[in-house]
């Protein structure tokens, strides 16, 4: 009885911790600055796109910084987990600029994948709009949450 009340309550421990270090695990990159106007764009597309179906949109908040994209790929390194997009490994995309588009994924919640996560970000730089424009050469943090 005792091994089983043990038992139980190390599961419950466990997923306690789990619930606590998910939730504590995300951090804005410091010194990014939400992008207003970048992040009702991209609400008002996600609304757009469910319209009329049972899904709910995702929110999100888009953050900006002119630090490199390998700096805050480092900082988010160190607190989420990869996630590495099926397909795309090794592959490099160039804008018709000339500029590379550099992207990746990080999924906060212990989800298998974004389809799945709860909150999960974007890095990129540089920013590609709804209307397949580019942004100003900044590193985009783009983070994602749904209920």
């Amino acid at each position: 009885m005792n091994r089983l009340k043990g038992i139980v309550l190390a599961g419950v421990i466990l997923f306690m911790g789990v619930i606590v270090v998910s939730a504590a695990d995300f951090k804005v990159y410091p010194g990014a600055k939400v992008d207003e106007k970048l992040t009702k764009e991209a609400n008002d597309f996600a609304a757009r796109s469910v319209a009329g179906s049972k899904m709910a949109a995702p929110k999100a908040t888009i953050y900006t910084t002119g630090d490199a994209y390998e700096k805050v790929y480092s900082f988010y390194k160190s607190v989420g987990k990869e996630y590495q997009m099926p397909g795309t490994s090794g592959r490099k995309n160039t804008l018709p600029s000339g500029k590379e588009l550099k992207s990746s994924f990080f999924i906060f919640d212990g989800a298998i994948d974004l389809m799945s996560s709860k909150l999960w970000i974007k890095i990129q730089r540089p920013y590609i709009d709804t209307e397949m424009r580019e942004g100003p050469d900044m590193t985009y943090i783009i983070v994602s949450t749904k209920n």
